[in-house]
């Protein structure tokens, strides 16, 4: 690498360091118990150093190797989902384990939720950096070979400090169980995979499926956006200015409503409508693809592109399409299962939804496991549009 693509890598691990840093001085709670962010931040950089020797130690065991893609495509994509992953995820946490506990033996009053929460994504979010910065130079100085690869580990810093401040609100906000609780390790878990999927698109794949990251990231800036509001509260000041003040007023639904329209009403659930409300989604899935590929063809789009080795831009259109295709069936099947169920809550349109992905992920699995990796990556929005549409269909 060049001296000015290491320039560039330096403001990338810089910057999201001293954001992280600037965030807490602006606090004055925070900025009492400074020292803990940074000791816990230079622990997860130092953890990184053992957990990468191990897994080198793996690869030469197995002899695998998952940034040349030797080794065969389901045992790397095992090796990234049950070894890798959830060690480094583990890591992170282990890195918050003991200053977590010290913060909370010292504490002799009770501290407000929203300064719970505060803490609880301050130690996850500081961890993460040290973590994820020192893995993306030792990265770089390894393989490192040019822009592409400058891009990667920016992409790579934002999901993995994004889905550690998702277990860390969980642990800010029950802050009585830690890390004991189970909604914290229903979180880790739930990072720990989105971690896998975000590595495999990142680094295991071409230049297009950089761009099946960017539908995580926008869930992860929604979700984080959601609670962000819901930890502040509804009398929270801005206290930001114009641009905070335009978020804090931004017409999005808080999490006290999103709970109200999952809450089982006094009817019970019933399987037939969510069973039938897969098979709708399902066949809203074909229908979508084939009218897709129906219109490319009349557009002229060259759908043979996404099948050659090495894709180009030519690719970008057929894949648009298909996905276009392709998501558009879960507001319209939410929707339509909404009003023909005659349900007040979109607890049944969701589960219907889930299964038709969990569905679908099973087909791809058996046809190329590659492919679950993209599934994963969309399910997130595919599920928000299928509970969106059932939301219109209520009539909210």
């Amino acid at each position: 690498m060049s001296a000015g693509q290491w320039i560039v890598v330096a403001v990338l691990v810089a910057l999201p360091i001293a954001a992280h840093v600037a965030t807490m001085w602006r606090s004055p709670y925070l900025r009492l118990h400074f020292g803990l962010w940074l000791a816990t931040l230079g622990t997860g950089a130092v953890l990184l150093l053992p957990v990468a020797l191990l897994e080198h130690l793996l690869q030469r065991w197995a002899q695998i190797d998952p940034v040349v893609g030797t080794g065969g495509q389901i045992t790397l994509l095992l090796y990234a989902f049950l070894i890798v992953a959830p060690m480094e995820m583990a890591t992170v946490t282990l890195a918050v384990l003991p200053y977590w506990r010290l913060r909370r033996v010292r504490m002799r009053a009770g501290l407000s939720r929203a300064l719970e929460t505060m803490e609880g994504v301050s130690f996850a979010v500081s961890a993460a950096i040290g973590f994820v910065s020192v893995r993306n130079l030792l990265y770089l100085w390894l393989y490192g070979s040019g822009w592409l690869s400058v891009l990667r580990v920016g992409l790579v810093t934002a999901t993995f400090v994004l889905l550690c401040a998702g277990w860390g609100y969980v642990l800010g906000r029950h802050a009585r169980r830690g890390m004991a609780g189970r909604r914290f390790s229903s979180a880790v878990l739930g990072t720990t995979v989105f971690s896998a999927v975000c590595d495999q698109l990142i680094f295991r794949h071409g230049v297009l499926a950089l761009m099946a990251v960017l539908p995580v990231v926008v869930s992860m800036l929604l979700v984080a956006f959601v609670l962000w509001r819901d930890a502040r509260g509804p009398g929270a000041s801005s206290g930001g200015g114009p641009l905070s003040s335009i978020f804090t007023s931004a017409p999005a639904p808080s999490l006290h409503a999103i709970r109200e329209a999952f809450r089982r009403q006094d009817r019970p659930l019933t399987l037939r409508w969510i069973s039938f409300g897969a098979l709708v989604t399902t066949g809203m899935i074909t229908a979508g693809i084939a009218l897709s590929v129906f219109l490319g063809h009349e557009l002229g789009i060259d759908f043979s592109a996404v099948d050659r080795h090495e894709p180009g831009a030519q690719a970008i259109a057929p894949l648009a399409l298909l996905g276009i295709g392709t998501l558009a069936a879960f507001p319209t099947s939410g929707y339509l299962l909404a009003r023909a169920s005659g349900t007040r809550s979109v607890l049944e349109p969701a589960m219907a939804a889930a299964l038709a992905l969990v569905l679908v992920m099973v087909f791809l699995g058996m046809v190329a496991p590659v492919s679950v990796v993209f599934a994963i990556a969309f399910a997130p929005i595919a599920f928000a549009l299928s509970c969106v549409g059932a939301w219109v269909g209520l009539g909210q």
